[in-house]
C-alpha cells in the first residue's frame, strides 16, 4: 500500500508540469516559454519559418508566428515549437527524426516521403519559388455562440528537377505537406 500511496504523489506532482511541454537534455521547457529560454535551454533549432499570422490595415503586420524545429537523430521524434507573438503556444510532436546531409539530393520520390516543411528544407533545400496564403472558414453558430476559427497559412512550393521531369508543387497547411502535384 505504502508503494502504491508513493507511486500516486510522484505520478500527480510530475504530471501537471509534464502537459505541454519538451525536454532539452536536462532541461524542461513548457508552453509561454520566451524564445531566448528555449535557446538558451536547447541550442538553435535546425530549421526556422516565421509568418505573418495578423495584419491590420493601415498598420501592417499585428501578429506573428514562427516554428522552431528540433531534430535529435532517427531515435527520437522531431518537435515543433510553435511561438506566437514571442512566447511558446505549442509544441508539436511530429514523426522520428533522420540524418541531415550537407548537400541535400531530392528527387520527387524523396519529395513525396516529406511531412513538414523542415523535413522539406533539409531533404530538398529552398523551393524555387514559393506562394503563401491565409484559408479562412466562415463563422458558424454553435449553441447559441458564433464558434471562431483561426485563419490557416497555406503555402505553395515548387521545385523544379530540371533533368527531364515535371515540376512538383508542394502544398502545406501550418507547416504541413497535405498535397504533392507535378505541374507541367
Amino acid at each position: 500500500m505504502p508503494r502504491q500511496l508513493l507511486a500516486l504523489i510522484v505520478l500527480a506532482v510530475v504530471a501537471p508540469g509534464s502537459e505541454g511541454a519538451f525536454r532539452c537534455g536536462t532541461a524542461l521547457i513548457s508552453e509561454d516559454a520566451w524564445p531566448v529560454e528555449v535557446e538558451e535551454r536547447c541550442g538553435s533549432p535546425d530549421y526556422i519559418a516565421e509568418y505573418p499570422s495578423a495584419t491590420v490595415p493601415g498598420l501592417g503586420i499585428v501578429q506573428t508566428e514562427a516554428h522552431w524545429y528540433y531534430n535529435p537523430g532517427p531515435q527520437r521524434f522531431i518537435r515543433r515549437l510553435v511561438f506566437r507573438n514571442g512566447k511558446l503556444a505549442r509544441i508539436d510532436t511530429l514523426g522520428y527524426g533522420f540524418t541531415v546531409s550537407d548537400a541535400p539530393s531530392c528527387t520527387p520520390s524523396i519529395l513525396r516521403h516529406a511531412t513538414n516543411e523542415y523535413e522539406l528544407i533539409a531533404r530538398c533545400g529552398e523551393p524555387i519559388s514559393k506562394r503563401m496564403h491565409w484559408q479562412t472558414s466562415s463563422l458558424r453558430k454553435r449553441a447559441e455562440t458564433w464558434q471562431t476559427l483561426r485563419p490557416v497559412l497555406i503555402q505553395e512550393w515548387l521545385y523544379d528537377f530540371s533533368n527531364n521531369q515535371f515540376r512538383q508543387v508542394v502544398t502545406l497547411k501550418n507547416g504541413q505537406v497535405v498535397d504533392i502535384e507535378s505541374r507541367k
